[in-house]
C-alpha cells in the first residue's frame, strides 16, 4: 500500500531529477553576464560577456555603431563559445577620450584581451570593425585563431579627390536621428527587418562622440592596407551582402583577394546590416568557420 508519505517522497525525487536535468550543460541557454567595463590605455571600455567555453570570440562593431549591433547574433551563438562584445572608444557607453586613430582602436582591443587574461581568440568585425580587424591581424598575429570580416570597410584608400564628398556624405548621414533612420531604411530597402531592430540600429548609430566622426573618417577612407594583407596569417572569412550599398562587392572583393587562403561568402539577399538582416545564417556561418579552423 502506497502511503501519502511515500507519494510525497517520490514527488520530491522527481522534482530534484527535473531540476538536475534542466541545469545540465546543453539544456539551458547561457544568458549574457550583463554590461561590464574595464579600463585599458586610460579609456573605460564597456562590454558584455556570455558563455564559458574554451573558444573565445571578440565581436567589434562598425563606424558610429555600438556592441548592440551584435545582439541578435550573440543570442544565437552556442554557449560553448566564450563571447565578448565591446563598445569601441567614443562609441556606445565607452569613454570619449577625443583621440580616435586606427592604431588606438587596435591597441585597445589587444589591451582588452590582455586585461581579461585572454591568450588567444577569434576576431569578428563589422564594417569599420572589419578594417580594424585587418590591422589587428597584422599587428598581433600571435593571439588570433581566426579573423571574420563582415561587410568590412574598404581596405584600400579612396582617391583623394573623392574623399571630401565621402566625408560630407557621412557627416550628413549621421547629423540627426531622422537622417540616420533614412540611411538605415535606404540600405535595408524593405527587407524583412523588424522596427525594433531598426530602432536599435538607429540608437546605436546615434551614440558616437561627434569628434569621432571626423577623426575616424581621417583614416577610414584614406588608409591603404591592401599591400600588407598578404601578411595576414590567421584563417580569414570575408562575408558581404550582394545588395550592400555601403561596402559593395567591388569594395570588399579586393580585401578577400589580397588575403592568402581567404574564404569569401556572399549573402545574395542581404545588404550592409547582415547582423540584423540574417542573424541566424551569420551566426551559423561564423561559428562553423571558427570550429573548422580550430581543428587545423
Amino acid at each position: 500500500m502506497i502511503t501519502k508519505k511515500s507519494e510525497m517522497k517520490n514527488l520530491s525525487v522527481q522534482l530534484i531529477l527535473l531540476i538536475s536535468l534542466l541545469l545540465m550543460p546543453g539544456c539551458t541557454k547561457q544568458a549574457p553576464k550583463g554590461p561590464q567595463s574595464v579600463t585599458v590605455n586610460g579609456v573605460k571600455i564597456n562590454y558584455t560577456e556570455q558563455g564559458s567555453g574554451d573558444e573565445v570570440v571578440i565581436f567589434v562593431h562598425g563606424f558610429a555603431s555600438a556592441k548592440g549591433a551584435w545582439k541578435d547574433v550573440l543570442e544565437l551563438i552556442p554557449k560553448e563559445y566564450h563571447v565578448y562584445a565591446l563598445d569601441l572608444r567614443g562609441h556606445g557607453k565607452s569613454e570619449r577620450p577625443g583621440s580616435y586613430q586606427l592604431t588606438e582602436f587596435v591597441e585597445d582591443i589587444y589591451a582588452f584581451s590582455q586585461e581579461l587574461g585572454i591568450e588567444r581568440f577569434s576576431y569578428v568585425g563589422h564594417s569599420m570593425g572589419g578594417k580594424i580587424g585587418m590591422k589587428f591581424a597584422l599587428e598581433h598575429p600571435d593571439v588570433l585563431n581566426a579573423l571574420v570580416l563582415v561587410s568590412p570597410a574598404a581596405a584600400f584608400a579612396f582617391p583623394p579627390d573623392q574623399v571630401p564628398a565621402i566625408r560630407e556624405g557621412t557627416r550628413a548621414m549621421l547629423a540627426t536621428p531622422e537622417s540616420i533612420r533614412g540611411y538605415v531604411e535606404w540600405e535595408i530597402n524593405g527587407r524583412p527587418v523588424s522596427e525594433k531592430r531598426i530602432d536599435n540600429t538607429v540608437n546605436d548609430l546615434s551614440s558616437i562622440d561627434p569628434a569621432a566622426i571626423e577623426k575616424c573618417a581621417d583614416w577610414l577612407f584614406s588608409t591603404n592596407l591592401i599591400p600588407q594583407l598578404g601578411d595576414i596569417r590567421a584563417p580569414t572569412l570575408v562575408v558581404v551582402g550582394a545588395q550592400d550599398k555601403t561596402t559593395t562587392l567591388d569594395v570588399v572583393k579586393p580585401t578577400a583577394d589580397a588575403i592568402n587562403g581567404c574564404r569569401f561568402e556572399v549573402f545574395e539577399d542581404n545588404s550592409h546590416f547582415l547582423p540584423i538582416e540574417s542573424p541566424q545564417e551569420l551566426a551559423d556561418l561564423l561559428t562553423s568557420f571558427i570550429k573548422d579552423v580550430s581543428k587545423e
